[in-house]
């Protein structure tokens, strides 16, 4: 009896505690992007992303995020990028109808700022990136919010006489803010 006590006991402390799981707001929560075409700033969004985030602040080493993008939810200023975008050119979306980023590894960088790095796939072209990001805690809600700078051809999006960046950059700033709270 003492035995199965004593290794009853072991299990218990052994099972590592699991990060909060958090419950994602889709109506607040925003996935932007901006961009350069002929010398002028362009932004779009993807308003429709599904997301799988197991996080907790004192434990970002336990942290495991999922985020998947509807690409044909995305929304940008001007008629010519809105029929453009969905298009082989671009993210070729009937192909490709998701982008998806799943951390491997979550590092704290200061108070309330960490490090998600993972794999990044768009186009089904797949890249480790590493994506900052900072915690505002307010009551029982977090809001996540971070960018990082990409870049398109990495990722095979513009092809054909869009491949070169002469008339749309290659770099691309990607930013979220991420309203949740923890369950």
């Amino acid at each position: 009896m003492r035995q199965l006590l004593m290794v009853s006991s072991a299990l218990l402390f052994a099972t590592p505690v699991c990060a909060a799981h958090w419950n994602v707001d889709p109506v607040t929560s925003k996935l932007m992007f901006q961009g350069e075409q002929s010398g002028e700033t362009f932004e779009g969004s993807f308003p429709k992303f599904s997301s799988t985030i197991d996080f907790d602040e004192a434990k970002p080493e336990e942290a495991s995020i999922h985020i998947a993008i509807t690409m044909a939810s995305v929304q940008v200023d001007g008629k010519d990028r809105m029929d453009a975008l969905p298009t082989d050119d671009w993210f070729a979306v009937k192909k490709f109808p998701f982008a998806e980023f799943t951390s491997t590894l979550v590092q704290k960088t200061g108070e309330h700022q960490f490090n998600a790095i993972g794999k990044l796939t768009i186009r089904g072209v797949m890249k480790e990136i590493t994506l900052p990001f900072t915690l505002k805690n307010v009551g029982k809600s977090t809001t996540a919010t971070g960018e990082v700078t990409l870049r398109r051809n990495a990722f095979a999006i513009g092809q054909g006489r869009w491949a070169s960046d002469e008339w749309i950059k290659y770099p691309v700033t990607v930013s979220f803010e991420i309203h949740a709270s923890a369950q």
